[in-house]
């Protein structure tokens, strides 16, 4: 590169020199030459050093926020989407199809986080909720969809939690580095022997910094587990079975006994109320009343 700058400075000093030769009688246009070929010269290696400089300059670092933003997103790969699934079924037995779904939580992994199970007109009825691999969903579903008679309705939904998930690591990743510093910022004044006003502040921040820390991982791992695992929540209903004509029933006299003895006592419960009442509504007033016809009376009497 040198070498090059050299033979052109050359050929251009000895072009000045054939004008200078050439033009003696006028200087002022061999001092223009002069100067163009020297400013030509410089604004040349001025261009070459700023290009060298530029090439061989570390790349620029993006900010710290954005920079762990991008790292983390390409941590991600994939979407990160929350599935749910809702459906409600119709089967010939609802036992039997909680077992099947035993079946498919054992073969794609999984497991019940919630069941209820009841009795309607004898007949057994049940809601379930399944945590299914999201990779097994869909070969799941084609199975439960197999053991019913009947899907009355089906509904799936997606949460796209990607854009949250990656802004939580980044500002996780800036609170860790800040709590680094606040850390080494703590032992150094502890050196120093600072003021107990300044480690109480340091301190203080510390705590802030770890409860914020912590809120962060908390959300980032629940966000982390509900895109691994879908939910299908199922409604299982037994196909409707006719009922027996006349319900079998077993005649006990010992129980007719104890139904009759307990509403006679109930009878003379009520009767021995009225009776009360009638004492204490009729009985009472008409003897106040018979009292003060006597007394009347009785004054009245010579």
């Amino acid at each position: 590169m040198q070498m090059r700058h050299r033979i052109g400075i050359g050929l251009l000093l000895l072009v000045a020199a054939l004008l200078v030769t050439s033009c003696a009688a006028q200087p002022e246009l061999v001092e223009q030459v002069v100067r163009e070929t020297v400013v030509v010269e410089m604004g040349r290696d001025v261009a070459e050093e700023a290009e060298m400089s530029k090439s061989s300059a570390p790349a620029m670092e993006a900010p710290a926020g954005m920079g762990s933003a991008v790292a983390t997103y390409g941590d991600v790969g994939e979407r990160m989407i929350i599935r749910r699934t809702y459906m409600r079924v119709v089967v010939e037995d609802t036992d039997a199809m909680l077992a099947r779904l035993q079946a498919v939580l054992s073969q794609y992994g999984g497991y019940v986080s919630d069941l209820n199970r009841w009795l309607d007109d004898e007949q057994p009825w049940a809601t379930v909720t399944l945590r299914i691999p999201a990779e097994n969903l869909e070969a799941a579903l084609g199975i439960i969809r197999e053991g019913a008679i009947v899907v009355e309705s089906e509904t799936s939904s997606g949460e796209d939690v990607t854009e949250e998930y990656v802004d939580l690591n980044a500002r996780l990743r800036n609170l860790e580095a800040t709590e680094t510093e606040m850390l080494e910022l703590l032992a150094e004044v502890r050196r120093n022997r600072g003021s107990a006003d300044e480690i109480l502040k340091i301190y203080s921040r510390i705590t802030e910094l770890r409860s914020e820390i912590e809120s962060l991982k908390g959300r980032s791992q629940y966000l982390e587990r509900m895109t691994a695992l879908a939910t299908v929540t199922i409604e299982i209903r037994p196909r409707q079975q006719p009922g027996p004509v006349v319900q079998p029933t077993r005649w006990n006299p010992l129980v007719t006994l104890n139904k009759a003895v307990r509403a006679l006592v109930q009878v003379l419960q009520i009767m021995v109320d009225v009776l009360i009442y009638l004492v204490l509504f009729l009985a009472v007033p008409a003897l106040i009343v018979w009292l003060i016809i006597r007394s009347i009376r009785r004054r009245r009497q010579p």
